[in-house]
């Protein structure tokens, strides 16, 4: 018997009954006058699934509640039972003639049916049959309905749909929950309704008081016996399911179903529950075997390697962009990335598709107001291209310039704030990645917030991992881009705005088109919506990604990460000759920019490396000629980390005994 977190099973007299609600119409999932239990997915009509799991699970009378299209439903089932074998052994049929109504009307329709507990299943819905196996051990007699609920949120199809769920731990109890409040819109959940129940008797007697005001839903009923503590939550613990109640459910479903067989068996239903197991592993695995281009492991900065969950987002049902659904994806992507900036709930995300480059454009060519200048700070290659921006928009600019690697002092932008009055805006790299260098944001954020100067930050290759909080350093607009240390794919990059600085802006008529900061915010607050279409897959998979990183700790725990890493690669790089660009005190966790041993060239390393199957960088600008980057971000597994050192130092070693047998030759030459 499986263990479960939630609800202990201490009886032997098992759920002997099973009732499936089929009643009501829903939105078509396909043939829209053809009932949706009866739409196959991956080749079986919903509905003979279901009791062919409950068939398996030991249930052999199960009664079906239908309403619309009910003599269609009925006919189809019974000579599904005429023809098919292992169904359950007696199917009793219940109508339920107000099927346009709330769904608990449904079950008071089966009130006869209901002498003990029960179990009740959706007709269009699609369970892990471990699960239902499982609950239907829980025992037939109790006065309390057991909900099956799932706590990874992130797995969560659609959330905005999904019933949400309180839980509360039983007093004196380790392993039972209770279920305190439960509905679609619940503001604090800890949980979600997997659409599963043991119901007790005593849900009939919530529903029938709540029908004396009026046709109650199943949720309702519920609430209401989670209000008198009538209701138990039962862990999924990892167990795969779906609803399938709209078109894109049902291509979902499909998926799930073509990765993990009708057994639906996740490899681990326990701990962690997520689609990263080795079956979906696998299969990715399995489709990047078959493309013709070589395989390389990623130390670049950026694009970074993914990991199999975040690359399995790309694949997905057909979404439409202006459609509701896709303005949930948006919603969501707003909650997950404001703990990245370390934002309030009242900054905006604005969602871009392309490059940080472009996120970079959108800032620069919508804050600067007419007759104003912005102050532009570089250290490094990206800093420079600020200001080639600037320039191009033919904005006023003054350029704050510092040596390649070297550290800009907060004191040099307040004596250029104190020089110019008609500087407006400053702005600057927090991760100068082409020297690998963290510049002061706070301290500067801490100078232009008393003179009302707005501050704009790139976060491209730092959000994830350094240290930023655009709250504490006074950024009003950060903006960075999902494949550095997100871990997520290219083309997708978005802007973090204060709400303070939205005044400013809208007073700035529009110098871009396509990223203009103000039609974007319009779109995000009146639709949730992009103004212009977006690259919708890897929208996805940035959503995953930002997934794990909550899963993995969170940004703290990330840096530290890479903060172990860093200091790996740089010490053994170091005992091989390597020399850092910088001692500042302030070099990145993500990149060590270094210099080559004299006995290689930078081309010579480059594809050596290559040949085994690494990747790095040549540094931009003059420093190409000497200096590589060797980034640890994305998803680099202990080992792997290893063997690209160990490739290193191979590839080091034999270039200086290449020199030596040179110099040998010299000498006898001599």
């Amino acid at each position: 018997m499986t263990d479960i977190s939630c609800y202990a099973v201490r009886h032997t007299s098992m759920v002997r009954h099973a009732l499936i609600l089929a009643a009501g119409r829903g939105r078509p999932v396909a043939d829209p006058e053809t009932p949706n239990c009866l739409a196959s997915v991956a080749g079986v009509p919903m509905i003979l699934r279901a009791l062919r799991v409950l068939a398996g699970a030991g249930v052999r009378r199960v009664g079906i509640v239908v309403g619309w299209k009910g003599d269609e439903l009925r006919r189809r089932v019974e000579a599904l039972g005429a023809s098919e074998r292992g169904l359950p052994s007696e199917i009793l049929f219940f109508d339920n003639a107000a099927w346009d109504k709330p769904n608990g009307l449904s079950v008071l329709a089966a009130r006869s049916f209901v002498s003990e507990r029960t179990l009740l299943v959706m007709a269009d819905q699609i369970a892990a049959p471990h699960l239902v196996r499982d609950m239907a051990k829980l025992p037939a007699a109790g006065a309390a309905t057991v909900l099956a609920v799932d706590r990874d949120l992130s797995r969560v199809f659609d959330f905005d749909d999904a019933t949400k769920v309180r839980l509360a731990a039983a007093q004196g109890s380790e392993t039972l929950c209770h279920v305190t409040s439960i509905g679609k819109d619940l503001p604090l959940h800890d949980a979600v309704s997997a659409g599963l129940f043991v119901m007790s008797p005593s849900l009939l007697a919530c529903l029938d008081t709540l029908a004396a005001a009026g046709p109650p839903s199943l949720t309702e009923g519920v609430a209401e016996a989670a209000r008198r503590g009538l209701v138990e939550a039962y862990d999924v613990a990892g167990a795969l399911w779906q609803d399938v109640d709209s078109a894109d459910m049902r291509q979902h479903a499909e998926w799930l179903l073509r990765v993990y067989g009708d057994d639906l068996r996740h490899p681990d239903v326990r701990g962690t529950a997520r689609a990263t197991g080795t079956d979906t592993l696998a299969l990715i695995e399995r489709l990047l075997a078959e493309k013709d281009a070589p395989r390389y492991t990623l130390f670049n900065p950026g694009p970074v390697m993914t990991s199999a969950r975040v690359k399995a987002a790309l694949v997905h049902h057909d979404i439409c962009h202006r459609d509701e659904d896709y303005s949930g994806v948006v919603r969501r992507l707003q909650q997950k990335l404001r703990p990245v900036f370390g934002a309030s709930p009242e900054h905006e995300m604005l969602l871009v598709t392309g490059s940080g480059t472009a996120a970079m454009e959108m800032a620069i060519a919508s804050v600067v107001p007419p007759g104003k200048k912005i102050l532009i700070v570089e250290n490094g290659a990206f800093g420079e291209r600020l200001a080639e921006i600037a320039q191009l928009h033919h904005l006023d600019h003054v350029r704050l310039r510092c040596a390649w690697g070297s550290l800009p002092a907060p004191a040099a932008v307040e004596a250029a704030l104190a020089r110019d009055p008609d500087i407006a805006v400053v702005a600057m790299i927090h991760h100068e990645t082409s020297v690998g260098v963290v510049n002061p944001v706070g301290a500067i954020g801490r100078v232009c917030r008393p003179r009302g100067v707005t501050l704009v930050v790139d976060a491209v290759s730092s959000l994830g991992v350094e240290d930023l909080d655009v709250v504490r350093d006074s950024v009003d607009i950060c903006y960075s881009s999902a494949n550095k240390c997100l871990h997520s794919c290219s083309g997708v990059s978005f802007l973090c705005v204060a709400p303070t600085v939205w005044p400013r802006i809208e007073a700035i008529p529009p110098r871009v088109y396509y990223l203009d900061l103000r039609r974007y915010r319009r779109y995000l607050t009146e639709v949730a919506q992009t103004p212009f279409t977006p690259a919708v897959s890897s929208f996805f998979a940035l959503e995953t990604a930002l997934d794990e990183l909550h899963e993995q700790g969170g940004v703290a725990a990330r840096r530290k990460t890479y903060r172990r890493r860093s200091l790996l690669i740089r010490r053994v790089l170091t005992d091989l000759g390597f020399q850092s660009l910088t001692n500042t005190g302030r070099e990145s966790h993500t990149i060590s920019t270094m210099r080559v041993p004299a006995v290689i060239a930078v081309d010579e390393l480059y594809i050596r490396l290559k040949e085994r199957g690494f990747i790095i960088y040549r540094c931009k600008g003059e420093l190409g000629a000497h200096y590589v980057q060797i980034s640890n971000m994305g998803e680099l597994p202990d080992a792997t980390v290893d063997a690209f050192l160990g490739a290193v130092a191979d590839v080091v070693a034999a270039a200086r005994e290449a020199a030596r047998a040179k110099d040998r030759g010299r000498l006898r030459s001599v």
